[in-house]
C-alpha cells in the first residue's frame, strides 16, 4: 500500500522540478527580451539628443576676383606672371566647430587653394584661389567653380550633406604683338617704271586685332618730292592672331626728272631712297595706354642713262677716257726721250 504513494510523491517531485526549469527558462527569454528592449529604446533616444544639441551641419561662401572687373584677368603676354586670384570667404554659422573641404574647378587651367579649413563656431576665414595660363594662349572667357563641403562636425561624420558653391569667370585678356617683313629689302629700278613694293604683316597677339598701314611722312614726302607717285590700296587691315601674314603692296611709279642725279662710275644718273612702312595696332591704342607700332624699310635706287656731254663733264665717258688714256701715253714717251737724250750727253 506504501509504493502507491511514493509514486505519486515521485512525480510531484518531477513536474516541480519541470516547472521550476521552464519558469527559469521564461525568465531568461524575459530578460534577454528587456535587454533589448532597453538597447532599442536607448539608441533610439540617443540620436534625437545629439540633434537636438548640433543641429544640422551648414556652411556658407563668397568668392570675388581682386581684380576691378569682376572677372579673373589672367593676364598672358611674355614676361606677364600668367596668373589671377579670387578672394573667398567661407564660414560656420553653427555652435560647433566644422572641417571644411575646398574643391576648385578651373575649366582646364592649373589652380591652387587650401585642400580645406577646420573653423570653430560661428568663426569665418578667408583664403585665395589662384589660377595660372599658359603663355601666349589665346583671349577666352572660362569657368571657375569653388565649392565648400562639411566633412565633420565635432570630429564625427555630419547628419546630412551641407555644401556651398560660388562661381566666376576667368577672362584670357588679350595682348597686342606685332612683326613687319619687308619681302624686297633692297630694290634697283629704272625710272618711268611702275612697281609694288610688298610688305608681310603678322599678329603677333594673341587674339583679332586691327591694324593701321601707311607709308611714313617723312619718307613719302621725300619721294614725292623727287617726282615719285606713292598709293596705298589697303590702309587697315583686321587680322588673326598668329596667322599667316596680310601681305600689303604700296604701288608707286619712278620719277621721270632725273637730271640732276648724281652720275656714277658706269655712267648713269643714280639715286638712293627710302621707303618706310608702318603698321599700328589699334588694340595697342584702345587699350593698353601705348600704341604699338613698327616700321620697315625697303631701299629703292632708281638710275637713268646719262648723255654723251654728260659723261664728259662727269669724266665717265669713253671718249674722255681716251683723251685721258692718249695723254698719259705721251708723257710715258717723252720721258722716254728725256732719258734717251741724257745717255747720249753721257
Amino acid at each position: 500500500m506504501c509504493k502507491p504513494q511514493n509514486m505519486s510523491e515521485e512525480m510531484i517531485s518531477k513536474n516541480r522540478e519541470m516547472l521550476n526549469t521552464n519558469q527559469i527558462a521564461q525568465e531568461g527569454m524575459r530578460l534577454k527580451a528587456a535587454v533589448l528592449i532597453l538597447i532599442f529604446l536607448l539608441s533610439a533616444m540617443t540620436v534625437p539628443n545629439v540633434e537636438a544639441q548640433v543641429g544640422p551641419a551648414a556652411v556658407n561662401l563668397d568668392c570675388v576676383s581682386v581684380d576691378a572687373s569682376g572677372s579673373v584677368e589672367v593676364e598672358v603676354y611674355p614676361g606677364a606672371t600668367l596668373t589671377g586670384q579670387a578672394l573667398c570667404t567661407v564660414s560656420n554659422p553653427n555652435s560647433y566647430q566644422e572641417k571644411i573641404e575646398i574643391d576648385v574647378q578651373s575649366d582646364g587651367l592649373v589652380n591652387s587653394a587650401p585642400g580645406s579649413i577646420t573653423l570653430g563656431p560661428n568663426a569665418e576665414e578667408e583664403f585665395y584661389v589662384t589660377v595660372k595660363g599658359e603663355e601666349r594662349m589665346s583671349v577666352s572667357s572660362r569657368n571657375l567653380v569653388v565649392k565648400a563641403t562639411v566633412t565633420e562636425m565635432m570630429g564625427l561624420p555630419p547628419p546630412n550633406i551641407a555644401e556651398a558653391e560660388s562661381k566666376l569667370i576667368i577672362s584670357i585678356m588679350q595682348f597686342s604683338g606685332l612683326q613687319l617683313e619687308a619681302v624686297e629689302s633692297l630694290i634697283t629700278l629704272e625710272t618711268k617704271v611702275d612697281y609694288d613694293v610688298e610688305f608681310n604683316v603678322y599678329n603677333q597677339g594673341n587674339g583679332r586685332d586691327k591694324f593701321r598701314l601707311a607709308v611714313a611722312e617723312n619718307s613719302r614726302g621725300v619721294l614725292e618730292d623727287a617726282g615719285f607717285s606713292i598709293s596705298l590700296p589697303l590702309v587697315n587691315a583686321e587680322i588673326e592672331s598668329m596667322g599667316p601674314p596680310t601681305k600689303v603692296r604700296v604701288t608707286m611709279r619712278t620719277p621721270t626728272g632725273y637730271e640732276d642725279w648724281p652720275i656714277n662710275s658706269e655712267g648713269k644718273h643714280e639715286m638712293t631712297f627710302r621707303l618706310d612702312f608702318i603698321a599700328t595696332s589699334e588694340f595697342s591704342c584702345n587699350n593698353e595706354g601705348n600704341c604699338l607700332t613698327e616700321t620697315v624699310t625697303t631701299t629703292i635706287t632708281v638710275f637713268a642713262e646719262a648723255s654723251e656731254p654728260e659723261k664728259l663733264l662727269s669724266g665717265t665717258s669713253d671718249n674722255q677716257l681716251l683723251i685721258y688714256g692718249g695723254g698719259g701715253a705721251g708723257v710715258i714717251i717723252l720721258l722716254m726721250l728725256v732719258l734717251a737724250m741724257r745717255k747720249k750727253r753721257s
